[in-house]
């Protein structure tokens, strides 16, 4: 059952605030680390890091999800077909049928077609729907409060670097004003508005740093290993059964999916990841020396052995 309209705009507002808290840490950091702590020979370095940050940070804010193409919803016969429809299996076998033309691997834990019945689609593989955002997200990783946004296929690559310069703005703000911070522990440090302002800096700036030290590793590890958070925490199924390392085509094949093969754009925060969020390479259809080339639709197709999971009987499940 939808909200009313005017819990909806209370929600929304709600969503906002760890967003603005986000946004007025960092202003105030700059602030008190500029005009408290000018030291010419790291103003170079420190604002390279914020505009990175800044960058990645609205980058990553700003970027809305990708949801699933045409091709993936159910036409209006298909769908008044599926509706007027009440036994399992010919429900079952509609989603079948339709699923066939289209590039799913991917199943419910009941071997079932995943389809979605808040948007009338066929999910694609490693799509899920987004309770907050009301939609199906391309490879969805994670629904994220601190930026008010899905992470998922069209902003993921934003996402890894908005970590690793975050990381890199915090530790630059500690090691540059632990020096001061010794001195005001020390009481070699007398005036009090700068008292404040080194303290302040240097735990804000070292919790964070610890906690996206952890983040950012962790998101490392899923990358490399082509994991979202939602496949960690709950593992991929195929019709012949669950695969954790379903989409794991080797560290090199994974970390240019996400970033793409231009190294130039590597550190930047501008789209350049392959594919288009609906198919992905699957690590039993390649061989030893097959190699994925991209068909033209934008979909991955497999060069070598492929097994196809559409031959086996799937049951009914009308919720993924």
């Amino acid at each position: 059952m939808p909200l009313p309209a005017c819990l909806r705009g209370c929600a929304r507002l709600l969503y906002c605030i760890p967003v603005t808290i986000i946004i007025m840490v960092v202003m105030w950091s700059y602030y008190a680390y500029v005009v408290h702590f000018c030291w010419m020979v790291f103003l170079c370095l420190f604002h390279m890091c914020f505009g990175m940050f800044s960058w990645s940070f609205w980058k990553t804010l700003s970027t809305p999800p990708s949801s699933p193409s045409v091709e993936f919803q159910l036409s209006s016969s298909d769908s008044l077909l599926y509706e007027q429809e009440h036994g399992g299996k010919e429900k079952s076998q509609i989603l079948l049928e339709i699923s066939q033309k289209l590039p799913v691997h991917t199943r419910t834990a009941a071997r079932a077609i995943r389809f979605c019945h808040h948007c009338q689609l066929i999910k694609p593989d490693r799509c899920h729907h987004c309770s907050v955002c009301q939609m199906c997200v391309l490879k969805m990783d994670h629904h994220c409060p601190w930026l008010n946004n899905c992470i998922g296929f069209s902003n993921y690559k934003f996402f890894m670097l908005f970590l690793l310069y975050s990381l890199l703005y915090c530790l630059l703000i500690v090691t540059t004003v632990t020096p001061t911070f010794i001195q005001l522990w020390l009481g070699k440090l007398f005036d009090s508005c700068v008292k404040l302002h080194v303290l302040f800096l240097t735990l804000v700036s070292g919790m964070f740093a610890v906690t996206l030290c952890f983040l950012l590793f962790f998101h490392i590890w899923l990358l490399t290993s082509n994991k979202t958070t939602l496949e960690w925490l709950s593992v991929p199924f195929f019709a012949d059964g669950p695969a954790s390392e379903a989409f794991d085509v080797g560290v090199q094949a994974n970390f240019l999916q996400v970033f793409g093969k231009k190294k130039s754009l590597w550190p930047l925060p501008v789209s350049s990841s392959q594919g288009d969020g609906h198919s992905f390479p699957l690590r039993w259809q390649m061989s030893s020396h097959s190699h994925s080339v991209m068909n033209g639709n934008g979909h991955y197709a497999m060069e070598g052995s492929v097994v196809s999971p559409e031959g086996v009987s799937v049951t009914v499940a009308l919720d993924d």
